[in-house]
């Protein structure tokens, strides 16, 4: 339910146009319906379905070229597969349209990303246990037995989000190190939101963490957004910059702040000053014979 006065300061148009495009829909076969006097609006009429997405030429064009280049990495699944032919079929696609090219493959595993996908998405649907070998930070392989979710893309990566068993908790599996993906046994779906699920992976991250704060040169000032939110980044007095956020405590710290070389300087915490001073050592004991 939305009144015509929201209508009207949504779109940015008057309210008088509001009401024509409303008897416009009327004409067109969309069952919209009001309700006059304080608390009403106007609402379309209850188990209506539209017929189609109304997108505009460009829009499904976009969509389109989002869908082909996303078709690799979900070969035979059906309910992708289904979801494009409709859009084709509903839109006259112009040709040579395309504007985006998106790969969001591997570039050491793309074949083996599509596979993992594949069987991913099919865990996921029939409630298949997933089995397979998994290394963690410490290059260290152990087989794990998890209860698969969700596949999620973020940061670059894809990732399997889903209950392991090995470690009795919810955890994401980053895809490029994942070896050997089978499926597995059926199991019975856990009762638990997506929500609960996040909030889950915030408590570990919080739990985990350490606030940290980086001293950027000069040089490096403009190209920090690429890196770290805008509002964690302050600019000094001598044309420095300085970075405060939170990162896990682990050895994956170390040589993420190694990667920015001699334009970056640990402030605080001291201890780390400290640990990342050890870890150089130990990096030059090959070269130091």
């Amino acid at each position: 339910m939305v009144t015509g006065k929201e209508l009207a300061e949504h779109f940015e148009v008057s309210i008088r146009t509001i009401y024509r495009d409303i008897e416009k829909l009327g004409e067109a076969g969309i069952p919209v319906a009001s309700i006059g006097g304080k608390g009403g609006g106007y609402y379309i009429m209850e188990n209506y379905n539209v017929d189609n997405l109304f997108l505009k030429r460009d829009e499904a064009s976009t969509f389109m070229a989002i869908m082909n280049n996303l078709n690799f990495l979900f070969g035979k699944n059906t309910q992708f597969n289904d979801m494009v032919l409709k859009i084709e079929n509903t839109y006259t696609q112009e040709k040579n349209t395309d504007k985006l090219n998106i790969n969001m493959s591997h570039f050491s595993m793309e074949s083996e990303l599509k596979e993992y996908l594949f069987l991913m998405n099919q865990a996921i649907e029939e409630n298949k246990l997933m089995v397979f070998d998994y290394c963690n930070r410490q290059m260290e392989y152990s087989e794990r037995i998890v209860e698969p979710l969700q596949i999620t893309f973020s940061a670059g990566h894809w990732h399997l989000v889903g209950f392991c068993r090995y470690r009795n908790d919810y955890r994401k599996f980053k895809l490029v190190r994942i070896r050997n993906l089978k499926m597995g046994d059926s199991f019975e779906k856990r009762d638990i939101s997506k929500g609960e699920i996040e909030e889950i992976f915030k408590e570990s991250i919080r739990k985990s963490s350490i606030r940290v704060s980086l001293k950027f040169s000069n040089r490096m000032g403009k190209g920090l957004t690429e890196y770290f939110q805008e509002a964690d980044i302050h600019q000094t007095e001598d044309n420095q910059y300085i970075v405060v956020d939170h990162f896990p405590h682990d050895e994956g710290l170390l040589k993420y702040i190694l990667s920015f070389g001699k334009e970056c300087e640990i402030v605080e915490p001291l201890y780390l000053r400290d640990e990342l001073k050890e870890y150089i050592k130990k990096l030059l004991l090959p070269y130091n014979g």
